[in-house]
């Protein structure tokens, strides 16, 4: 029985440090979907920053010689005739990045959203825990990721913040508008959504015929 447990423990810790060393390509994949098939701004931005932090990591390892460990490889050990396949940034920094922007986001709008917020916090524990579980990482390497990865989204967002809030807003005002109000109409302004009624004929109904009903309503008050 104590075998099969310890068996049981062995397969989730495989499982999670899989998918954490797959996460980063994770964040890429999700936010071209994003932004090529659901065609959200916030995906194209979420995807900008990824690229733009990538290459800031690059260029400080370029700069500073820095040599990877062979535990950080993000495509297995090195077997004989064959190159380990590294990322630009560390796992940590990655996700400290993506977590930094989303917590910008939130403390921007005055909003606390506890689902992303929560999912982020684990996320990040996760990452953690995974990097120095197979010796990636150490615990000074760690704090050392978490602030660059949080200075960077920081600033990302301290330049694209705008542009990302108001992407936000443009979809959920387009999905407000979408429900259909009857003979209403959306109407967009700088500081938000207004239904305004319309002229606009609904479907397998005349406008005439919303005309006749709102007359009917102009003596009532009057006959009482």
């Amino acid at each position: 029985m104590s075998t099969n447990i310890l068996e049981l423990l062995q397969t989730v810790k495989a499982i999670i440090h899989t998918f954490v060393r797959f996460l980063p390509l994770g964040f890429y994949s999700f936010a071209y979907l994003l932004a090529a098939l659901f065609k959200d701004k916030r995906g194209a931005i979420l995807l900008l920053g990824l690229v733009l932090n990538d290459v800031a990591g690059y260029s400080y390892k370029n700069y500073f010689k820095t040599i990877p460990n062979e535990n950080c490889a993000i495509f297995g050990k090195k077997t004989d005739g064959t190159a380990l396949g590294f990322l630009p940034n560390a796992h940590t920094e990655i996700v400290a990045f993506v977590t930094a922007y989303m917590y910008s986001n939130m403390w921007d709008e005055y909003k606390f959203d506890l689902i992303p917020f929560v999912f982020l916090a684990l996320l990040l524990l996760l990452t953690i825990y995974s990097r120095i579980s197979v010796g990636c990482k150490n615990m000074k390497d760690v704090v050392f990721n978490l602030i660059t990865g949080a200075l960077l989204g920081m600033l990302f967002y301290y330049f694209t913040g705008k542009r990302y809030s108001e992407a936000k807003k443009g979809l959920f005002e387009k999905e407000s508008c979408d429900l259909g109000y009857n003979n209403y109409r959306c109407n967009e302004i700088r500081d938000g959504t207004v239904i305004l009624k319309g002229s606009e004929k609904r479907k397998g109904k005349d406008p005439k015929e919303d005309e006749k009903e709102d007359k009917s309503y102009d003596n009532y008050y009057d006959n009482e």
